[in-house]
C-alpha cells in the first residue's frame, strides 16, 4: 500500500516538474514565432531612365522581436538596414530621402524609397532579416505595368529573384506565382507554431475519426472564409488582437479537454469563469483599455462556450466551434497576405494557391500528430492516462502566455 502511495506521489512530482518545463519551453517557442515581411516594387519608365518605387512593410510587433529594443532614432537605423539589404543587377541610385510610416494601432512599420536605374531590373537579391532570424520569409511583388505583375517568396534558401522570364511570358509568371503561394501556404503552417498547437488541440479533443473529420472540416470552412475576406479587403481586423485571440483559442481547447474529462465539470467551469472575469477587471483597471470591449465579448463567449462543453454535446458541436475558431485563424492567415497586394487578374489563383498550401500543410501536420499519439498509445508505461491531461495543460499554458503577451 505504501509503495502505491509512494509511486503516485512521485508521479505527481514528476508531472509538476514537467508542467514547469513545458511553461519554460513555451516562452522559448514564442521567441521563434513566424517572422515575415513584404515589399512592393512598382516600375515606371521614361525616355531617360527607369524609376522603381519600393515599399517595404513589416509588423511592428515582429520588428520589435527582431530588433529589440526599438529606442532612440531607431526608425532611421532600421530603414537604412532594410534599404541596404536589397541589391539589383542594374546601376540604381536612390532618389531623395526615404519615407517612413509607423502605426502602433495597425501594428505596421513601412519604409518607402525610389530608385533611379539605367535599365529595367532583371534580378533582385535580398538578405533582409535573414541574418537576424533564419526562419524569416519575405514576400515581394513586382509590378512592371498594369498588365504584368508577379510575386516571389524569399527565404534563407532563396535570396535571388530572376525577373527575365516575366517580361517575355505573362503566363509563366502567373504559374510561377501560383507555385510560390502554394509553397508559402505550406511554410505558413509549418512555421506557425500557434496554428500547429491549435491543430494538435483539435486532434487531442477529437480522437475518433468522425469527430476529427468534422472538426477539421469546420476549421477549414472558417479560415477559408475569413482568409478571403481579409485578402479582398472586405474586412480589416485589428491584427494584434487577432493574434491574441489565436492564443486564447488554443487555451480554450486545452480547457475543453480538461473539463470534458473532469468529474466535477460544473465547478471547473465556474472557477475558470471567475478567474477570467478577475483577469478582465485587472486589464480594465491597469491598462488603457483599448481592447476592453473585445475582451468583454471574449469573456461572455468563453463562459457560454465552457458551459456548453460541460453538457457533452454531439459531434456536430465540434464542427460548429471549429468553424468559429477557424474564422479567427483565417484572419491570421490573410491579414499579412493583404499587405503585399496582387493584381485583380491573379486574385483567384493567388487565394486558391495559398489556401491549397495551407491545407497541404495541415494534412502533413495532422498526419505527424496522429503518428505521435498512436505511438504514445502503444507505449507500455504506467500512468499513461495522465499523458493527455498533461498535453492539454501544456496547451492551456502555451495559449494563455501567447494571449497575455499579445494583448498587453
Amino acid at each position: 500500500m505504501r509503495l502505491i502511495v509512494s509511486q503516485r506521489s512521485s508521479f505527481k512530482i514528476i508531472l509538476s516538474l514537467l508542467i514547469i518545463l513545458l511553461f519554460t519551453f513555451s516562452l522559448d517557442v514564442f521567441s521563434h514565432q513566424r517572422s515575415e515581411s513584404y515589399s512592393k516594387w512598382s516600375v515606371e519608365e521614361d525616355e531617360s531612365d527607369t524609376l522603381v518605387n519600393v515599399a517595404f512593410t513589416i509588423r511592428l510587433s515582429n520588428l520589435n522581436k527582431l530588433e529589440s529594443p526599438l529606442v532612440g532614432e531607431w526608425e532611421d537605423r532600421i530603414s537604412a538596414y532594410i534599404i541596404s539589404s536589397f541589391t539589383t543587377d542594374s546601376d540604381c541610385l536612390q532618389e531623395g530621402k526615404h519615407r517612413v510610416m509607423t502605426s502602433r494601432a495597425d501594428d505596421i512599420f513601412r519604409v518607402s524609397w525610389t530608385l533611379s536605374c539605367n535599365q529595367i531590373l532583371e534580378e533582385i537579391k535580398t538578405n533582409v532579416f535573414f541574418d537576424r532570424d533564419p526562419t524569416h520569409s519575405h514576400i515581394a511583388r513586382y509590378i512592371y505595368d498594369s498588365n504584368l505583375s508577379t510575386e516571389k517568396l524569399f527565404t534563407t534558401q532563396t535570396k535571388t529573384w530572376n525577373l527575365k522570364d516575366i517580361y517575355s511570358s505573362k503566363e509563366s509568371s502567373v504559374n510561377s506565382s501560383f507555385k510560390e503561394y502554394v509553397l508559402l501556404g505550406i511554410k505558413h503552417i509549418s512555421t506557425g507554431y500557434d496554428h500547429l498547437a491549435f491543430l494538435f488541440g483539435l486532434l487531442l479533443l477529437n480522437q475518433r475519426l468522425k469527430r476529427l473529420v468534422l472538426a477539421i472540416t469546420g476549421f477549414t470552412l472558417g479560415h477559408s472564409l475569413t482568409l478571403s475576406l481579409a485578402v479582398l479587403d472586405l474586412v480589416r481586423p485589428v491584427n494584434s488582437f487577432i493574434e491574441a485571440l489565436i492564443g486564447f483559442s488554443i487555451a480554450l481547447l486545452g480547457l475543453e479537454f480538461l473539463i470534458r474529462h473532469s468529474k466535477s465539470n460544473s465547478t471547473y467551469v465556474k472557477n475558470i469563469s471567475y478567474l477570467l472575469f478577475f483577469l478582465f477587471l485587472l486589464y480594465f483597471i491597469f491598462s488603457e483599455g483599448s481592447n476592453s470591449l473585445g475582451l468583454l465579448g471574449l469573456f461572455v463567449f468563453s463562459f457560454c462556450y465552457l458551459m456548453l462543453v460541460s453538457k457533452n454535446l454531439s459531434s456536430f458541436f465540434s464542427l460548429f466551434i471549429a468553424s468559429i475558431f477557424g474564422l479567427i485563424h483565417g484572419f491570421g492567415f490573410g491579414g499579412f497576405l493583404f499587405e503585399v497586394g496582387f493584381s485583380e487578374d491573379n486574385i483567384l489563383k493567388t487565394l486558391f494557391g495559398f489556401n491549397l498550401g495551407v491545407e497541404i500543410g495541415q494534412l502533413m501536420a495532422m498526419s505527424l500528430f496522429i503518428l505521435i499519439i498512436f505511438g504514445i498509445s502503444k507505449l507500455d508505461i504506467k500512468n499513461k492516462e495522465y499523458i493527455n491531461p498533461l498535453l492539454a495543460t501544456f496547451l492551456v499554458t502555451l495559449g494563455t502566455y501567447w494571449f497575455v503577451y499579445r494583448v498587453i
